[in-house]
């Protein structure tokens, strides 16, 4: 079963790079194995358009785990009119970001990940990014829960 899923996944994966025309060297999307039941892929400095169209063409639903430039610059490029994330979870600072039902907000990355738990569902993904500053010291410490599992 776990195998149909990851097949599915890196289906979703070839059809948005061949949507986006990127080669597979310009992802940088990895796969981490389950988190609390979800699959769990890290992407670092992700392309806003290029995440997207692979969140939309994901076969599960998807929870996005990421600081506030990046979800902000997607629900402005974005906005309703384009498959979404069932949850948006921002760490770190929030600036300017509309804080609803779909948004949740986590002063740093250990305490989102410390409630992700609440917001996980079985089948579904979990998308985790970073871009900002602390974008290597986030990816080093999601990276490193795996390695705990």
């Amino acid at each position: 079963m776990i195998e149909k899923e990851f097949d599915k996944i890196r289906s979703a994966i070839a059809k948005a790079q061949e949507l986006t025309q990127l080669s597979s060297s310009a992802s940088s999307l990895k796969s981490h194995g389950k988190l609390f039941g979800m699959d769990a892929f890290s992407w670092h400095n992700p392309n806003i358009s290029v995440l997207a169209k692979t969140i939309e063409s994901f076969p599960f639903k998807t929870i996005w785990l990421g600081n506030h430039a990046e979800i902000d610059a997607h629900i402005n490029l974005y906005g309703e009119n384009h498959k979404k994330p069932i949850d948006y979870i921002v760490y770190g600072e929030c600036q300017d970001i509309v804080i609803n039902k779909d948004i949740k907000h986590f002063v740093n990355i250990k305490e989102a990940i410390h409630q992700l738990n609440n917001f996980s569902f079985t089948p579904g993904i979990l998308v985790f990014t970073a871009s900002d500053s602390d974008g290597p010291y986030a990816m080093n410490y999601f990276s490193s829960l795996f390695s705990k599992l």
